[in-house]
């Protein structure tokens, strides 16, 4: 396990959960398309959450512009993070920055794992509804704030379990997987804002 920690196994990471979660995405959006699931499936917009992502997603995009942009930067940042936590390590003699290195770590697996468990589970109930004579009378209709607040919900339970296997273990790995997906849950909510109409003031009756 050692060697996750490393800039090399942080660089494979992240190079394997980005590339899983996009594609996976993209997988999702074209299943949606097939059948009468348009229809059947409703979410008040892109299945997409973030929107640097939605347009390439709704097209169906395996690869792209943004994609291969983020995927280059995180192979650049995140390694370079780690690497630069281990010098200081080596130069200073602070202990404390290997163990940035596997929060750092745990950041990304724990984040991703939020997200990509989700698609795996739409693809499953997506196929489902489409091959299953059974499921064919399941329908979804959620609207935008309904569909930003099951996301935040979903997270806060990987959150919740970071922080118990955190206080368990006293692993960084789970303290830094806590503090991203907290960041994550804070990022939808920013999303919500921008996405979700705010609902109209009501006056109160006399």
């Amino acid at each position: 396990m050692e060697w996750l920690w490393s800039p090399g196994g942080i660089c494979v990471l992240w190079l394997v959960l980005h590339s899983a979660d996009y594609l996976l995405t993209v997988a999702t959006a074209r299943l949606k398309r097939r059948g009468n699931l348009v229809e059947r499936v409703q979410s008040g917009g892109s299945i997409e959450l973030n929107p640097i992502f939605q347009q390439v997603v709704d097209k169906g995009q395996w690869l792209s512009r943004r994609f291969i942009v983020t995927l280059v930067l995180g192979a650049l940042v995140f390694p370079g993070a780690a690497a630069y936590f281990l010098w200081v390590e080596d130069s200073l003699g602070w202990s404390v920055t290997r163990d940035l290195v596997e929060a750092l770590c745990g950041g990304l697996v724990m984040t991703r794992f939020a997200v990509i468990s989700i698609h795996l589970q739409n693809l499953a109930l997506f196929r489902r509804m489409l091959r299953v004579p059974e499921a064919a009378i399941v329908s979804l209709r959620y609207d935008r704030g309904t569909v930003m607040a099951v996301s935040r919900a979903r997270k806060l339970e990987v959150a919740g379990f970071c922080a118990i296997a955190a206080l368990v273990s006293g692993r960084p790995f789970f303290l830094g997987g806590l503090v991203c997906v907290l960041a994550l849950v804070a990022a939808i909510y920013r999303w919500e804002r921008r996405q979700v109409p705010a609902a109209p003031a009501t006056r109160p009756s006399a």
